[in-house]
């Protein structure tokens, strides 16, 4: 029975189907756990970790604690984890955006297939290299929510030259919303506290539909109406004309 099952989960796999994440664990486990049904350990992984990447960032001694995952099952998920770590560190590294669409191509790349809403920071060299991707994701399918202090912590770990922001909207539609102009402007103002150029923010929602603040001219409005000198002058001048009014 599992022989035709699995049979049938590799042919799901080859043909491209369409595979839900617990599929997509259960068939990774299959190497693992060759005699086992990896379909009720994946879904309990998932349960307890939340999603695939959860899996694969998890704790030895925290796999191990789920029914069914024994050490070396532990350690084939966590191996895999670390090898992902670089295979996206090997490849943040190599690419380069001298232009939009470049940019929008590497956007489309990094957020095509998607399943829940998720903020991507590029972090650019001088010259367009791009020197770290740092994603945030609540797992949430329509709403996702990054703290400044984590945007801060990449700025002054990796201290950029520039930042480019990208997320996804699984609606299919690309039209930025009031909290995304909200997410711009805060964005902007951390960039330039801590003197990083933001060169862009996208959307991306299907790879004919990637919204781009820089293209529409959004942001060199917010730029200059979110720069942290201007807002200070700005908020200067008004103290010293009421003190006059006064």
């Amino acid at each position: 029975m599992h022989e035709g099952h699995r049979q049938r989960m590799y042919d799901k796999l080859k043909n491209d189907d369409g595979l839900h994440d617990h599929e997509l664990l259960e068939i990774l486990l299959y190497n693992g756990l060759p005699r086992i049904n990896t379909n009720l350990i994946a879904h309990e992984l998932l349960n307890t970790f939340g999603s695939i990447s959860g899996v694969l960032d998890a704790d030895v001694d925290k796999l191990t604690a789920v029914k069914g995952v024994g050490e070396s099952t532990a350690l084939y998920l966590k191996c895999i984890g670390e090898f992902m770590k670089r295979v996206n560190l090997s490849a943040a590294n190599i690419a380069v955006l001298r232009n939009h669409g470049e940019i929008k191509n590497f956007v489309a790349m990094r957020l095509r297939g998607k399943l829940s809403e998720t903020i991507e920071i590029y972090c650019m060299h001088k010259n367009g290299r791009v020197k770290r991707v740092t994603a945030f994701t609540d797992d949430e399918l329509h709403d996702v929510k990054v703290r400044a202090d984590k945007i801060v912590e990449v700025l002054l770990v990796e201290k950029p030259f520039a930042i480019i922001a990208a997320h996804n909207h699984l609606s299919g539609d690309c039209a930025p919303s009031d909290n995304d102009r909200l997410f711009t402007a805060e964005l902007q103002m951390l960039c330039s506290i801590n003197n990083v150029k933001l060169l862009d923010h996208l959307i991306y929602a299907g790879d004919k539909k990637i919204y781009s603040y820089f293209l529409s001219g959004e942001l060199e409005e917010i730029t200059r109406d979110f720069s942290f000198k201007n807002v200070v002058s700005d908020k200067i001048t008004k103290i010293f004309k009421n003190n006059k009014e006064n």
